[in-house]
This record gives C-alpha cells, structure tokens and sequence, in this order.
C-alpha cells in the first residue's frame, strides 16, 4: 500500500505522534511505500521512507496552507491517508480527502479542546462533562467545531479505548460503524548498557504537567508516607505549565527534599527511571488509554493508577496493578505503602501486566487491526 502519515509533531521532538510515528515507521517501512509529512524545522526522514517537511516559523494560517498544498500534490499517489490529530494535521487532510477522494484513517487519542480548556483553566470539568457543556471563549468552542469537521469526514476513527469512542460518537456526531477501538502498543524495551538495581522507596511518575495529570496528589501521598518511609523519593519526569506550583507545593508541604523534578528526559533515560524505581504512579482525572502504563508493564513495575475510564482498560485492580479513587490522596498513598512493604505482590502484578502487554497491547495485534482497517476503506 502507498500511505501517507500525517502528523503534526515529528522526532526529535517528544510527545506522543512523534513517538508513534517513529514505531510505525520502523515496523511499515519496506512493507509499505510510506511518506511522512509533518511540522518539523530539522528532521531526517526515518530509512524507507520519504519525509515531506513543513516549516515552524511560520504564523498559523500560512503552515496550514502549506501543509494543505504538500498533502494535495502527493495524495494523488497515496491509496490512504493515515491522521495522528484532528487540528493541524487533521484539517488539511479532511481539505485534501474532500476535494480528491482519497480516504484518509483518523487516530483520535485525546479531545484537543477539552485539553486547551483545561491548560489555561477556562474548564474544572472532567471530558465528559465539559463535551456535554463546553465552557471556555469563542475559539475553544471553534476548535470543538473544526474536530467534528475532521471526524465526520473521516472513512474510520479509531480510538485507543471504548471510552473515548463512546464520548466522540455521542458529542461530534460520527457513525458508530466508522468507529474502531484499536488499542495503543507498548514501546519497545530499551537496552541499557549497563545493569540497573531498584532504588529502595524511590517511586516514579511521567506525564507533561498538566492539571489533569494529578501530580500534586502524588506530592501530598508523599507528604502522608515521609513518616513511615524517611527516605522515599518521587521522581517526576517531565515538564509543563503546572511546575513552578508543583515546585511550591512541595515546598508548602515539606516534602522538596523527597522529591525530584527531572523536566523532559530521552526515552532511555525514562526507560531507566522505571527499571530503579519500586512503584510507577499515574494520578490523572482523564486518559483515552495510558501509554505510559503500558511501558510500566514492559519494564516490569508495578502500578498504582486511578480507577477513570480508559485507564481500568489497561490495568485491571488486584490483577496487573493497583487502582485508587481519583482525588483521594490518603487512598493512593496506602496503595504505594502496600506495594512497598510487599515486593512480592508487585512481582505478581508486574508479571501479570507483561502477560496482558502480549495479548492485548502488542504491536502484533495493532498493526493486524491497523492493517485490516486500510484495507477497509481502500476496497
């Protein structure tokens, strides 16, 4: 097949297209004649595959068309279009569907409205209640009108949980049979040149810092063990607008000293973090399906995750890990004391997710549906 993927973030830059990306690259590459197009100022293309760059200086409007007038003159020799977002990749490739009739398949992982909403604090409400009744100025509510754009063109959206293909189909309108849960693939294990032992008490957590991401409750569960453990330490990989109050927070409640704030890091180096660290600890209030829990199940550490949809599609509680009520810190914290006075229970968890990692959450198993899809609206 002769497929374009369109994504509005491309590595070296870290998030999750670019991530995703660069996995499908690697495993489509030589199998599939493929062509990246993307945002990028200083990129090569990945081997077996050609990269169609856009600039990033530009001012919005001007990258869009541009990226628009690219994707037109090489769609003519696609059979499909593959979209990582509804917004700026996603627009120009619902322009480009319209006008040629080439197909294109929409990876929705996560409502970009909801999430602008939230950053700059237009929003408290949880996705589902802020879909139902959206707050926030004029071009929140736009953004909210360009996504149902793109999905309602699109051939098929998949979505990495049930959950988020429920609350897409119920708020922008879309056809339940154009709807396809394909469940993300963990990354692959990275090899470490050197052996790495588990830091006694050390916890872990990463995710861009955000609200919604729960890293202040994390903060106040430590708070709650220092007593019992004098020498636990949480390491925050990431960085984000909620920092510098994350920083204070800590501060506040006497835990600096317990906490370690590393900003973005390479994904050995995280790789690394989780292979020290005895717990890994995702506190979000929202996720369409957690990555980074999925990693945790690679490298073999065990969980303690809040019970939201999406997440309890991954980590099932007692089974592949621990799940906690969102916003009750005193319950995440007893979680982490259980997992740290009882190894063995997190070596049975830990198993536990290796095993769903293969049934479930492979590459295998996603690229089988990826590839089923494709052929689908290229019939």
């Amino acid at each position: 097949m002769r497929i374009i993927i369109a994504t509005p973030i491309y590595p070296p830059e870290i998030g999750g297209p670019a991530t995703y990306t660069k996995e499908l690259c690697e495993r489509l590459a030589g199998l599939h004649e493929i062509t990246v197009i993307t945002y990028t100022n200083s990129a090569e293309a990945f081997p077996k595959t050609r990269l169609v760059p856009v600039g990033k200086g530009r001012p919005l409007p001007v990258r869009l068309a541009i990226f628009f007038f690219k994707l037109l003159r090489r769609a003519k020799d696609a059979d499909v279009i593959y979209v990582q977002n509804a917004m700026a990749a996603g627009l120009p490739v619902a322009l480009v569907s319209t006008l040629t009739g080439i197909p294109f398949v929409l990876k929705f992982v996560g409502d970009e409205a909801w999430e602008r909403a939230t950053q700059h604090k237009f929003t408290t409400k949880r996705l589902e209640e802020f879909l139902a009744h959206p707050d926030g100025p004029f071009r929140i509510r736009m953004m909210m009108r360009i996504q149902g754009f793109v999905l309602r063109r699109a051939a098929v959206v998949t979505t990495p949980s049930a959950y988020l293909l429920q609350e897409i189909i119920k708020t922008y309108g879309i056809k339940r049979e154009r709807g396809v849960v394909n469940y993300n693939a963990a990354d692959k294990t990275e090899e470490l040149p050197f052996p790495v032992t588990r830091i006694p008490h050390q916890i872990a957590t990463t995710a861009r810092l955000v609200k919604w991401k729960g890293i202040e409750g994390i903060i106040r569960a430590v708070a709650l063990l220092k007593e019992k453990f004098p020498d636990i330490k949480l390491v925050v990989a990431g960085d984000g607008p909620e920092m510098d109050d994350l920083k204070k927070t800590a501060h506040d409640l006497g835990v600096a000293d317990h906490i370690d704030f590393l900003g973005n890091i390479s994904r050995a180096e995280t790789w690394r973090l989780r292979k020290q660290s005895e717990v890994y600890i995702l506190n979000s209030t929202y996720e369409g399906l957690p990555h980074t829990v999925l990693t945790s199940f690679a490298a073999k550490i065990p969980t303690v995750a809040t019970d939201i949809p999406g997440t309890n599609e991954a980590l099932y509680h007692e089974k592949t890990g621990l799940l906690v009520k969102p916003g009750d810190d005193a319950q995440l914290a007893r979680a982490i004391e259980r997992l740290l006075d009882d190894p063995e229970l997190g070596i049975t968890l830990a198993q536990n997710g290796t095993k769903l990692l293969k049934e479930k959450f492979s590459w295998e198993v996603h690229l089988k549906n990826l590839n089923d899809i494709f052929k689908s609206v290229i019939a």
